[in-house]
């Protein structure tokens, strides 16, 4: 138990160092539009760089950021029915929005992969006069879908383990109280 424990800190620790980490990205994002709204309306010299790199540094900021925010549950919720539920209730659920993660992520990683690989393959570039390579955004993607994924089998083995120990208090319980 305690050898699972630690894997699901380690993944823990992964998606909140690498989530914290490219966070930062969201300020590159903002100094590059502020520089770029500066160039374009006070310098009369727009550039041809800025809008498509921001794309990119967004694109990045939401990829490897959504693990971290799936592990401190700030995605968006439907919590006027979750709040009803009981404690097994919300384990069962939990377990149920995980699976349908999988599936979900699983598919956006094998499509990601393969979009990825294609643009790595064939070097890829945009079709803009600034014309960067698309692999770096594009490996974005099925990175992004694996720490989501890693982050919902560790999300699911700790609803299965408190569905465990909710189902075990009765018993536990009852043998503490024939004790007295």
């Amino acid at each position: 138990m305690q050898s699972l424990e630690k894997f699901l800190n380690l993944i823990e620790k992964i998606n909140v160092k690498t989530g914290r980490a490219f966070a930062f990205l969201i300020f590159a994002f903002m100094i590059l539009m502020v520089y770029e709204v500066v160039a374009r309306y006070f310098f009369k010299s727009p550039t041809i760089w800025v809008h498509e790199l921001c794309g990119f540094i967004f694109a990045a900021y939401i990829a490897l950021t959504g693990g971290w925010v799936l592990k401190e549950k700030g995605h968006v919720s439907v919590d006027i029915i979750y709040q009803n539920f009981s404690q097994k209730g919300k384990c069962l659920a939990d377990m149920a929005v995980s699976v349908i993660g999988f599936f979900m992520f699983g598919i956006l990683f094998w499509q990601g992969y393969k979009f990825a690989w294609h643009a790595i393959k064939t070097g890829q570039h945009s079709h803009t006069l600034f014309a960067p390579p698309l692999w770096p955004v594009k490996i974005m993607i099925p990175l992004g879908a694996w720490l989501f994924i890693i982050q919902l089998a560790a999300n699911l083995c700790r609803s299965i383990l408190e569905y465990r120990k909710l189902s075990l208090e009765p018993l536990y319980d009852h043998t503490k109280r024939s004790e007295q």
